[in-house]
């Protein structure tokens, strides 16, 4: 097992060898693995000559990234890369990614870098490898649903969605999550550019909490005509509502969804019935577009599901497995046999190593290297910021900022962490327990967060989770402002060129002392 972290992890402890790079270099690190594999003639030829689309670009690409310059850019051993990259090679292998790589302003490339290596090697629907997807034939799943043109609004209207115009990929019409470029939307609801913004529907999401700048967005909520909020608890964005919606949880619905790993589908059923006057998001919206429609305001009904089951029936569509089938036994197992070849969904039918539809959009078609936005910053920026922010921890008591009101997971973990190495606080004078502000370079403010220390976390780097708020604290707010460490973070870029995310991880940061 191969391990790439900057923080020893307990993958890392377990790992036969762990990688540490520089925070935001793993594109560098995946060129130059594939430098390896192709300099060594270690690829796998009959792979790639069948299934891929641009391997000579990508060789050329790759050979501007040899383990010496790749050291120079992350920091671990050229020694290392090679011994990694010959143990990948040496395969069956399986790439397993996380967020760690794609929180940034170049998360996309470098997966790219990551996804070409696993292509060249063959792991691509290998026994051992990477499998794609193998959904029963007549079977949808809800990124399905998304593309169906049945589901789709009218070409027209999805040319006008925010930020198609700067992140084609992402935004409608081409982009694959057909939608709109949230920090976009934000500005279009402070000042109507492109188009005016005056109302916002939000179901089960805490944007006061989840998106950068928090002060940005509690700003453009107070400025819009109608907010009707959509929630279990009463967190911050409901908080701020003209409509606060009870919503259910899983726990109180039924699910239909397709595990790959087994390949397995699988029902789950609703524990207990919905308590209170919560609903279903299907339960709320119908009843909506029926009064919608009865005032002749809805142009096209892209709900045609009256029931949770209804929908769940139609996601089984003629895939041969009954609902009622499913709901007895929970589960159907289908056979984990061989992969049939198959195209892939390409405008070239192959792995698209050189992507044709990047090069359609003006982007570079090749996985590349983007060097994190920290090193262009000046010097004296740099030395008033010493520490580098890594974001994004997960504690097991809290799923992003689902639970923060719930006595048993306050008990657990009552204060936002910041972990932080011994070292580094013996020389900043912090000891373990210490409140401290932290502040980014260029951000939007100090945040509150209690310092863990931990030798698991490099020299000069501090890392904290996301999604705080304090329900004890005053309304609307609820300590959005103080413990959220996206209260420190901007939202204005640099934005992936792709997806439009922004940076969150790998950020300049400093922290003070908060004298008791």
């Amino acid at each position: 097992m191969i391990v790439i972290d900057p923080k020893r992890t307990q993958a890392a402890q377990m790992a036969d060898l762990w990688l540490a790079p520089r925070i935001g270099t793993d594109a560098a690190l995946g060129l130059a693995f594939a430098h390896v594999l192709i300099s060594e003639d270690l690829y796998d030829k009959a792979f790639v000559e069948r299934w891929c689309h641009g391997f000579a670009q990508l060789a050329a690409r790759a050979a501007e990234f040899p383990p010496a310059v790749a050291e120079g850019l992350t920091g671990v051993p050229a020694a290392q890369i090679v011994a990694a990259a010959r143990m990948y090679a040496d395969g069956p292998s399986t790439f397993v990614s996380g967020h760690g790589i794609d929180a940034f302003s170049a998360g996309v490339q470098t997966f790219r870098a990551y996804h070409c290596l696993l292509a060249i090697s063959g792991n691509v629907d290998r026994a051992g490898g990477n499998l794609r997807m193998r959904t029963p034939k007549g079977m949808r799943n809800y990124m399905d649903l998304l593309h169906m043109p049945e589901f789709r609004l009218d070409a027209e209207i999805e040319k006008r969605a925010i930020g198609a115009d700067r992140f084609p990929l992402w935004a409608a019409p081409k982009g694959w999550q057909t939608a709109c470029h949230n920090p976009s939307v934000i500005e279009a609801m402070l000042t109507g550019s492109p188009y005016p913004v005056r109302a916002l529907y939000a179901s089960g999401v805490n944007i006061v909490v989840t998106y950068p700048n928090t002060r940005r967005t509690i700003e453009a909520l107070r400025a819009l005509d109608f907010v009707a909020v959509a929630a279990h608890a009463m967190n911050p964005t409901a908080e701020h509502a003209d409509l606060v919606l009870p919503k259910t949880t899983t726990l109180e619905e039924e699910e239909v969804s397709f595990m790959p790993s087994g390949p397995t589908v699988l029902f789950t059923r609703a524990v207990v019935p919905p308590q209170g006057e919560a609903r279903s998001e299907i339960d709320i919206a119908v009843p909506l577009l029926d009064k919608l429609a009865r005032r002749q305001a809805v142009a096209r009904n892209l709900l045609p599901w009256r029931s949770q089951r209804e929908f769940n029936t139609y996601l089984l569509g003629d895939c041969g497995i009954r609902i009622e089938d499913l709901e007895r036994t929970g589960y159907h197992q289908l056979s984990a046999g061989p992969p049939t070849p198959r195209p892939f969904a390409t405008p070239t039918g192959k792995i698209e190593l050189f992507s044709t539809v990047m090069q359609e959009a003006g982007l570079d078609p090749l996985p590349s290297y983007t060097p994190p936005s920290r090193e262009r910053l000046p010097a004296d920026t740099t030395k008033r910021f010493p520490l580098i922010l890594i974001t994004g921890d997960r504690e097991k008591s809290y799923h992003h900022s689902r639970f923060r009101d719930q006595p048993w997971a306050l008990k657990v973990s009552p204060d936002p962490r910041l972990t932080m190495h011994p070292d580094t606080a013996r020389a900043m004078g912090l000891e373990d327990g210490a409140w401290v502000h932290l502040e980014v370079a260029g951000g939007k403010g100090p945040c509150r967060l209690r310092i863990k220390l931990s030798d698991a976390t490099p020299p000069d780097v501090v890392n904290t989770g996301m999604g705080w708020w304090l329900p004890s604290d005053p309304a609307p707010v609820r300590g959005a402002l103080d413990v959220n460490i996206n209260a420190a973070l901007d939202y204005d870029g640099p934005w992936d060129p792709v997806s439009g995310s922004s940076d969150v991880r790998g950020l300049p940061c400093r922290v003070v002392l908060i004298a008791a």
